[in-house]
């Protein structure tokens, strides 16, 4: 590899992670300023959306998830399923309950 191929490497990763926090930080204040809105149960629905994305650019840019080895992949896979698992349960659970 050239010296210049990985300068090009770098500044393209630079870029990407400058631009993941840029995003990060901006749905961050979309979060603050969501809780000063009267939005009722909306409010709720709006900020776990901010988060799920959020996360979905933590883990596929910070962690490189797409570009791990497939074992890791399908662990997270699963892990996810598990969490969406045991939501719907804890949401059942409740909504028999009340």
């Amino acid at each position: 590899m050239s010296l210049p191929h990985l300068a090009r490497l770098n500044t393209q990763v630079i870029r990407v992670n400058a631009l993941t926090w840029v995003a990060l930080l901006v749905l961050l204040a979309l979060t603050c300023g969501s809780a000063f809105l009267r939005l009722g149960p909306w409010n709720v629905v709006i900020n776990f959306g901010i988060a799920v994305i959020k996360a979905a650019l933590v883990v596929l840019v910070f962690m490189k998830l797409t570009k791990g080895a497939m074992t890791i992949q399908i662990v997270a896979g699963l892990a996810v399923v598990t969490l969406a698992i045991l939501a719907l349960l804890s949401g059942t659970d409740f909504w028999f309950r009340y």
